[in-house]
Order: structure tokens, then sequence, then C-alpha cells
């Protein structure tokens, strides 16, 4: 935590946070302990979470598990956008596989995570999550083949053995547990029932399940100051943990916990605080899991839970385009609670053909759950807590973003973004958004990511809107200096400006209308003096530049791909429009070759810059 930001929190804030953290360090040292305590001690009881999912799967998505399966038997694990790397039947838990760098089985206090040598942690955690698991027990299920029964016995039990508990990197950060310890309950309730012969098996798992549990409370991810995906991860996986382990107590206290949180960490509009549609679906994932652990296990969730849980739902589906994709804005990571059929489906797939914010099956579960959680869309739609509108005429929709930054200004997964557009005809981005390529593998990237200049909108000076540390610890955090204005509509259009160009004497402000095979967007720059203008869309993949007028005081260039469009871009003063190299990531971990627009001028403020997009 920056130290500006601690002197920002009251003193007895503080003071809270303090007492916390070290209730927290004390708990961390009697961990080792209780770990050792816990075989015996608890049983594992199924609570029939896939009794009515499983019948409702289709002949191609039973392939596609069986698929699946069959690359973990080959020790092929399909990880998000570094493919599926041949990591064998004994994995190396410890190792990031891109990078060949490992961290070695000591106390998981003592270990450095984010090491800056070209390493990044989310290899091994994505692994040791296990979220693979349930996929290999689903193909049991429906093939009654032993041959996945046994290497999922085999695989786990190497698990376990080559991580001790409180001992390598795959027990440093309670969410990594949280997910994994969810994993393994889905994995163990598909099984069910066991043999006698498996008996050791199940109380060797059982036992893992107590130590996953006992783990997180020691290292539970509150904190009084700042509270994000990971604490709400926390405390969903304690509930799974506490029903599929019959501790009636502590899943009452979980359940109360998941339903006070979800309702602080996310909008009265229904968006998730984190200004990242990654995070939204992760946190939507982790909301909808909690309701049907409680459903299944005879328990109940507040009407209140319920009702901001299906705003979240309707907050995707105001946002996705025909085909169910959201757009990518802020941070993405991949983030599942269990990898979801739209996940295994792409898995497959060359990266560039994967989008990892597909949201069709996760509606269709919550369609199950929350049937009255959808509305229809309108020509113009605004979130306004979230910052965020959205405009649709035929098959053209824009998605606007004014949106604070994420955890109330605290930054985290947000990125430079504010006016920024995503620009749809049907499910084709024509102007999309960066993505994340990584975080903390290359510190360089990250933040060209979130940078000002990876996102379409204009930039100033070359100043970033939020001011980014040079410190490479500093990955998540950013400042607050882009102050946003409410979304005001009109008639086939929206508004908003932002404040983030206020050190330099300058407020931006954006129009942007939609009509029929149009769509017209009005930056303007208020203030005094001469000053830098650059204007940037990045075009999606898909797309290319086959002919332009770069100077004057009107520019233009056609856009081909599916469709064909033209852009032309005019202001009392001279342009330059140029087409540079860009690259984006629909899916952690990969980057796609695209190219961008520049267009850009040197202007006496205050300035206009109308930009014209048109289509047949």
């Amino acid at each position: 935590m920056k130290l500006q930001t601690l002197r920002d929190e009251p003193l007895p804030t503080l003071i809270r946070e303090a007492g916390w953290r070290a209730i927290r360090s004390m708990r961390k040292s009697i961990f080792p302990v209780a770990a050792a305590r816990a075989k015996g001690q608890q049983r594992f009881r199924p609570i029939g979470y896939y009794d009515w999912q499983m019948p409702l799967l289709s002949s191609d998505e039973r392939a596609a598990v069986l698929s699946y399966a069959d690359a973990v038997l080959r020790g092929e694990y399909p990880l998000i956008g570094y493919g599926s790397p041949h990591l064998g039947t004994r994995p190396d838990w410890h190792c990031d596989w891109v990078s060949q760098k490992t961290w070695p089985i000591e106390d998981s206090r003592k270990l450095r995570i984010v090491r800056h040598d070209g390493s990044d942690v989310k290899a091994p955690w994505e692994l040791s999550r296990l979220q693979w698991s349930p996929v290999v027990a689903k193909a049991y299920v429906m093939s009654g083949e032993r041959k996945y029964r046994e290497a999922l016995q085999s695989l786990l039990t190497d698990w376990i053995a080559d991580n001790p508990p409180g001992l390598g990197v795959n027990w440093t950060v309670a969410m990594e547990a949280a997910l994994r310890g969810i994993s393994l309950c889905l994995t163990m309730e598909l099984l069910w029932p066991f043999t006698d012969e498996e008996q050791p098996w199940l109380e060797l798992m059982t036992a893992s399940l107590w130590q996953h549990l006992r783990f997180i409370e020691a290292h539970n991810e509150f904190s009084f100051l700042v509270r994000s995906n990971h604490y709400l991860s926390n405390i969903v996986g304690l509930l799974t943990l506490s029903s599929y382990l019959g501790l009636g107590r502590r899943q009452e206290k979980y359940a109360r916990a998941v339903q006070r949180e979800l309702v602080l960490q996310t909008y009265t509009d229904g968006g998730d605080c984190e200004a990242s549609t990654g995070y939204h679906f992760l946190v939507a994932q982790l909301g909808l899991h909690a309701f049907l652990v409680q459903q299944q296990s005879r328990g109940g969730m507040a009407p209140e839970f319920q009702a901001r849980l299906g705003r979240m739902f309707t907050w995707m589906a105001s946002l996705a385009d025909e085909s169910g994709k959201l757009p990518h804005l802020g941070d993405c990571d991949n983030g599942r609670v269990e990898l979801l059929m739209d996940d295994i489906v792409q898995s497959s797939l060359p990266a560039g053909e994967r989008h990892s914010l597909r949201v069709g099956t996760l509606s269709k579960l919550a369609s199950h759950l929350l049937p009255h959680a959808f509305h229809h869309q309108k020509p113009v739609s605004v979130l306004p807590q979230s910052g965020i509108a959205i405009l649709r005429r035929d098959e053209a929709s824009i998605v606007f973003c004014a949106m604070p930054n994420g955890l109330r200004g605290k930054g985290s997964h947000s990125h430079c973004d504010k006016l920024s557009i995503i620009f749809r005809l049907g499910s084709d981005e024509i102007f999309c958004d960066s993505g994340s390529r990584c975080y903390t593998r290359s510190a360089e990237r990250r933040n060209l990511d979130r940078s000002t200049r990876s996102h379409n909108t204009l930039m100033i000076d070359e100043a970033e809107q939020n001011i980014f540390s040079a410190d490479p610890q500093l990955l998540f955090q950013s400042g607050n200096e882009a102050d946003v204005s409410q979304i005001t509509t009109f008639e086939g259009g929206v508004r908003a400006s932002h404040r983030g160009y206020s050190r330099i004497g300058v407020e931006h402000q954006r129009t942007v209308e939609l009509g029929e095979h149009w769509m017209l967007i009005m930056d303007e720059a208020s203030g005094a003096g001469e000053h830098l203008l650059d204007l940037r869309f990045v075009l999606g993949p898909e797309w290319h530049v086959s002919s332009e007028k770069i100077t004057g005081e009107t520019v233009s260039c056609i856009i081909e791909g599916p469709r064909r469009l033209t852009l032309t871009c005019e202001t009392a003063q001279l342009l330059t429009l140029s087409v540079i190299p860009a690259e984006i990531s629909r899916e952690y971990g990969a980057g796609l070759p695209t190219t961008c627009l520049h267009i850009q001028t040197a202007a006496r403020l205050p300035a206009k810059v109308q930009t014209r997009v048109t289509w047949d």
C-alpha cells in the first residue's frame, strides 16, 4: 500500500488494520500445528452440486469434455493463453514452464512470488488451482472409464505429496488455496461414492480439504483498507469447504460473509467495483457458485444478495455482443471458480481464435437459478455507477467507458481507458481494447497494456490519464487523477469528460453518437496554450487498412476485414495519420499482432477533433 494511500485513511481505520494484521500474523504462525492435526478429523459429504447440471450437456459438449480430459491424461494441460504445454503425468507443480524458472519448496511466508526475472507466478498457480480436475472427473462420470478416475487419484496424490501445507509457491496466497479447495470438493463429489479400497485416498483428500480450510482462515486476505476479489474468493472457498465437510456453524458464518461482501464489492447497477469486465465475470461466478452451494446444502441467501447477483448478470447481458462475448475492459487474467463449457470448448483452439470473456455458459446457468436477471436491450443503456454506456443501432454497438478507477479510486485492475470506446458490428470488434498479455512477467508490457496509448481515447502531451509509479513492485497500483464525470445522454448519443490532464491544464470531453451506418466521435480539449493531441483506435486483428490520406486538416482511411468501413478525421489544424503495429490480448498470456490508427495534431486550445466512421 502506498504511503500516500495510508495517509488518506482515517486514524481509527489504520488502528483496526494494524490490530487485524497482528491477529493474522499470529494465526499464520500456528497454522503448521493446525495442519498437522488434520488427518481423520473430518468427513466429506457430497451436496449434489452437479445433479441437475450434467444432464444438460449436449453431445458436442460431452465430446469436448472427453477431449479435454484425454489431453490431461497425456500430460498436456490446456492452461489460459499459454496453450497446452506437455508437463507429463507428474508435473513440476512449482515451475513456470514458460520461463523454465521454479520456486523452491520452502516456508511460503519467505518466498518472493514476484521476482521480475521473466517468470510469472500465475503459471504454477494456474496449474495448481486444479481446475482441470473436475473436468477429468466429469469425463469419468460420462464415460464410466476407470482410466480417468485412476489418473485423477494419481495426480492429486502427487500434488499433495509435492506440496506440503505451508511450503512452496502454491501455499503463498489464500485465494489460490480457496480456488484449489473448490476444485477438490467438486472433483470428489463427481467421483463419489468410494470403494473400501479407496478409503485411504478419501481420507488423504479429506485431510487436505481441512488443511486448505485452515490455511485460508489463517491467511485470510481481509483488510479494513481495501478488499477485492481475493477476499471474496477466500470466503467463497471457506463456504464451499465448510459445506462439503459438514461444518454447519462455519458454513452459516461464511454464507453471511459472502452475502455481505458481494454487495459491498459491487455497485447498485450491478457492476463490480474493480473497473474490469474480467473481474466482474469472476465475481459473478463466485456469487453464483456460492448461491448454488447454499441451495444444494439446504441453506439460503438473502433477497438483497440474490437481487444484486441478478443485476450482475443483467450488467453482463447489457455489454455482451450478439454471440455472448464481453469486451475486455481493464485487466483480465482468465480467473475462474471452475472451468465453464465455453472454456473447455475453446481450449483446443489456437490462441488467436479464443476469447476469455464468453459468458454464454455462465449466463445459461444463471438463467436457471436467477430467472429474472435479464431485460430487453435499449438503444442507449447507461450503467451510471459503473460509468459505462452502451449504444445500439441495428447490428452496430458501442461500449463507452467513463469508469471510475477500480476499488473506489485505489486502482488495482484499472486501465487508463477513460472515454475509450469499443466499436462492434455484430460480433466483430473493429475498435478493441488492449486486454492483458501479462502481469508480472514483464513490467514494461504490463504497464503498456494499461496505458492511455493502448486505448481508443485521446492522449494529450503523451501524459497518462492516471500516473503509474516507475517501481515494478507497484504493478497493481495507479494514481487516481482521472476523475470522470457522470455520463449524460441525448437521443442516439452520450457524453462525458475526465480531469486526468488537469495537471497540464487540460480537460477532455468526448461525445459519441451512433446512427444508421455511421458513428460520430467529437473530442474536445479545453484549456489554454498549444498541446500535442494523440488520437488512437486499436483495430481488431481481423482488420487492416488498405488506403489512407495521411495529412491535412482532414485525414481518412479504408478499414477492411469482414466488412468495409471508412474513417474520416478532421479539425482546424494540420493532422497526420499513421498506421502503427500493436498487440492485443483476448486470452491472458497470449498476444495477437494487430494495427493501431494513430492520428496526431499540435493544436492551440480549446480545440475539437471530429472522427466519423461509416459502413455499408
